[in-house]
């Protein structure tokens, strides 16, 4: 068990980088994946969109569904699957 015991302190630490970088992300909506994947489809969406707040930006995904990249539905159909 001791000889596993840099292992499992290891993998915790990895476990805790992860939910800080998450916890960064939610300053704004969605996580940091979801930020990085649907990026480049917000850009491409709704940078017309005159109100630039995370909500309006969620609705204008949301009405733009059958337009989104692949990468972009995918992580937002993980966090749906996760609720």
């Amino acid at each position: 068990m001791l000889r596993h015991l840099p292992l499992l302190v290891s993998l915790s630490l990895l476990s805790t980088i992860a939910d800080a970088q998450d916890v960064r992300a939610q300053g704004h909506r969605g996580t940091a994946q979801q930020q990085r994947a649907c990026r480049p489809d917000i850009l491409r969406l709704c940078r017309d969109q005159p109100d630039k707040s995370d909500e309006a930006l969620a609705n204008c995904l949301k009405a733009n569904v059958a337009k989104l990249s692949s990468a972009c539905r995918k992580a937002l159909e993980g966090a749906e699957n996760k609720q």
